[in-house]
């Protein structure tokens, strides 16, 4: 099986040169099956079609029998997560305020809990600053975003 936290640290990357680059990021999900990793850009003006979108992928998860799927957004945290990294004392200069956005990373699949990588951010003039990423565990995760393409929730 593929090395899902490398791989989720490796997006996390591609996803902070993608800020620094270009301004902003395209929602992403990976599909990992046995024999391949599908990558699928999440581009979307309605709820409607993003829904149809991430059903698509769904399919094509079930049928390709994938072991995981990570997705990889740009979100505005309500307190996301629990609170930011509080980082004080001398040195920390800008990276010390209060982040307004973060990468989230969320892997999902079947026969682990459902986890996600967050990296807290904010732009300052034509910078952006990145908070330290870091793990939390988020059972049952995938619902919020993939609806229970797992089957670990029951019937409903």
């Amino acid at each position: 099986m593929t090395d899902l936290k490398a791989l989720a640290y490796e997006f996390l990357h591609e996803a902070q040169n993608s800020l620094k680059t270009d301004g902003y990021l395209n929602p992403t999900a990976i599909v990992i099956t046995p024999d391949e990793n599908l990558i699928f850009d999440i581009e979307f003006e309605t709820e409607e079609e993003r829904d149809e979108i991430y059903s698509e992928m769904m399919d094509v998860a079930q049928q390709k029998n994938a072991g995981a799927i990570i997705t990889v957004n740009d979100v505005f945290p309500d307190d996301a997560a629990g609170s930011p990294v509080q980082l004080q004392g001398e040195g920390w200069g800008q990276l010390a305020e209060a982040p307004t956005e973060a990468i989230l990373i969320t892997v999902s699949g079947s026969g682990f809990d459902t986890w996600s990588l967050i990296c807290p951010y904010f732009r300052r003039d034509d910078r952006i600053n990145f908070h330290p990423a870091r793990e939390i565990r988020n059972p049952g995760g995938e619902v919020e975003l993939l609806g229970d393409w797992t089957g670990k929730a029951g019937a409903a």
